[in-house]
């Protein structure tokens, strides 16, 4: 105020900066009250109706006889064939973390997205719903179940997320966890391990089934979330792989998915006239299951777009001659175009044991440091050169080349 008893403009000014700084740190407070109250419903919503699924996603492996292909052998001697398939008229009553005696799990081929496993599809859409919950009721950092390593997962600045941001999240750290489950499954063999699980890793179907059931899980996760549909999780779950997979279009009888593998099987091929046989082969069902060699094709992308493997000639499955394959895409920014990363890191500390014998000490595979998984490609690229030193180079490709020959003291079926 001057000596005239007038205000002056500067005093008028610094008044109105101090009201404007007031009212937004009120409607701060407010937003922030409200992203609480919110927070309160959603842990709400899990607690009371789905308290569950906070527990292991992965309780219990889905162990099924959904290996790739079919009508395999461990012996040489064609006994007990491992041969699991899903009928497209029923897919089961999806049971979380563990199997249920009414669900049903194997593989059944799609028109647009190849070959699904089942175990796969399940245990992807498990994990993407166990995470979007835990970090809503946890908002913090949490550990997950040991599998091949640590795992920490680290977080901040959630609440800057809605919730579609934080199930988009969720989904992200599911692949990422499961893309963890391929590489450390290269290493699950003797001495350190009771079951070689090289045969299972990468095939063409895992990573496009685990992304698959990612989707799903988002989907289940809003749907709990967002709709705030309280029927049981398996009646939702089970809805949304039915929607998943038909979206698909999937082959009409589990017939149909046979003939699907029996397109890319070496064997069978080679049994046809020249001139009628598919060259672009992925296995061979002459070779027994116990070496991993009988599927000498594998699919090692982990994104961020995931394209299916399809069989050529599927027309002669019932399927249309223009699909192309639908690709999915792993979630990279939020809704305002930042990046999950900025959000949480997940870092995995590998065991030992996935690299050096118990028994002896020795070295078994070329060893990889602490890692985090915005760093996984080169992970997967270090498995990678170890795969090809045993599949042979060009063992991710669709090149049309055939390895078998190649292979030194190949394990075969007899009478095959």
């Amino acid at each position: 105020m001057n000596a005239d008893g007038v205000k002056s403009p500067r005093c008028s000014k610094i008044k109105g900066l101090f009201f404007l700084l007031l009212l937004l740190s009120f409607l701060n407070c407010f937003a922030d009250n409200d992203l609480i109250s919110k927070r309160k419903i959603l842990i709400n919503q899990i607690t009371t109706h789905f308290p569950r699924q906070l527990g292991n996603p992965q309780k219990k492996t889905r162990k099924s006889m959904s290996q790739f292909g079919y009508g395999l052998y461990y012996f040489r001697f064609p006994l007990f064939p491992v041969t699991q398939f899903i009928s497209p008229a029923n897919f089961g009553i999806h049971s979380y973390g563990q199997p249920g005696r009414k669900e049903k799990n194997g593989v059944l081929y799609t028109c647009e997205g190849g070959f699904m496993d089942f175990s796969h599809i399940r245990c992807a859409a498990d994990w993407t719903v166990f995470l979007a919950f835990k970090i809503i009721t946890e908002n913090h950092d949490f550990d997950l179940p040991h599998e091949g390593g640590i795992l920490k997962l680290h977080f901040q600045n959630l609440d800057n997320l809605s919730l579609e941001d934080i199930v988009s999240l969720a989904q992200k750290i599911a692949f990422e966890r499961l893309a963890w489950h391929e590489v450390a499954s290269w290493h699950y063999h003797l001495p350190n391990y009771t079951f070689n699980e090289q045969q299972s890793t990468f095939t063409p179907e895992d990573i496009y089934s685990n992304m698959l059931g990612n989707e799903i899980g988002k989907n289940i996760a809003l749907r709990i979330l967002r709709d705030f549909d309280e029927r049981p999780y398996a009646e939702i779950a089970s809805d949304e792989i039915r929607k998943g997979i038909t979206a698909l279009e999937p082959v009409i009888s589990k017939k149909a998915s046979a003939m699907a593998y029996d397109i890319v099987d070496r064997n069978k091929q080679l049994k046809l006239a020249p001139d009628k046989r598919n060259n672009d082969i992925w296995w061979d069902s002459k070779v027994v299951l116990s070496d991993e060699r009988y599927v000498f094709k594998r699919s090692m992308n982990v994104g961020p777009r995931i394209n299916p493997w399809l069989v050529p000639e599927s027309n002669l499955l019932g399927c249309r001659e223009d699909l192309q394959g639908k690709t999915l895409k792993v979630p990279e920014i939020t809704k305002n175009g930042d990046s999950f990363y900025s959000y949480y890191e997940f870092s995995i500390n590998p065991d030992a044991a996935l690299f050096y014998s118990k028994i002896t000490g020795k070295q078994l595979h070329s060893p990889f440091p602490p890692f985090s998984t915005r760093n996984i490609v080169p992970i997967v690229e270090h498995v990678q050169k170890e795969m090809e030193e045993k599949l042979l180079p060009g063992f991710d490709q669709r090149n049309k080349y055939d390895p078998i020959p190649s292979y030194k003291r190949l394990r075969k079926v007899f009478f095959k």
